[in-house]
């Protein structure tokens, strides 16, 4: 009985690798990232993040397009964004507040997030998970509101 058992879970180990492994490199069109909520229900700080009872929230007003490209011919669409986002602990009270730029990329129906390294010497791509998510939400935040998208 115990040898079957593990001959079951086997196969079924096998049939997620073999699922998994099919997706792999494959990128589906998503939404771009919808705040669930915003600062004081002002619509001008909506939520990019929230962990640990702090939030963060993308200040529209601070928020620029510094450059915005367009390849029709490659499907390619391009934009750098400056912005603040602001840190609010759980009493709804401003921590404080940070300056980010950002370039968010189309290429067809995939999405790059890329943060400006120090000095403006470059980018580092940014990852949907870990420490990277609220820049990575707020990008999508940015591209929404200036109707940057695919």
């Amino acid at each position: 009985m115990k040898k079957i058992m593990q001959l079951v879970m086997m196969a079924v180990v096998a049939c997620f690798f073999a699922v998994g492994a099919g997706s792999v490199g494959q990128v589906e069109a998503t939404a771009l990232y919808t705040p669930a909520t915003y600062w004081n229900g002002n619509a001008n700080y909506p939520v990019a993040f929230t962990q640990a009872g702090v939030n963060r929230y993308v200040d529209l007003s601070s928020a620029k397009v510094e450059e915005q490209t367009e390849n029709v011919e490659d499907n390619i669409k391009t934009a750098i964004f400056t912005y603040d986002v602001i840190m609010v602990n759980e009493q709804g009270v401003e921590t404080s507040k940070f300056s980010y730029r950002t370039m968010i990329k189309f290429v067809g129906d995939e999405v790059s997030i890329f943060s400006a390294r120090r000095n403006n010497d470059g980018w580092a791509q940014l990852s949907d998970r870990s420490f990277d998510q609220p820049q990575y939400n707020a990008a999508q935040i940015l591209a929404e509101h200036f109707n940057i998208n695919k």
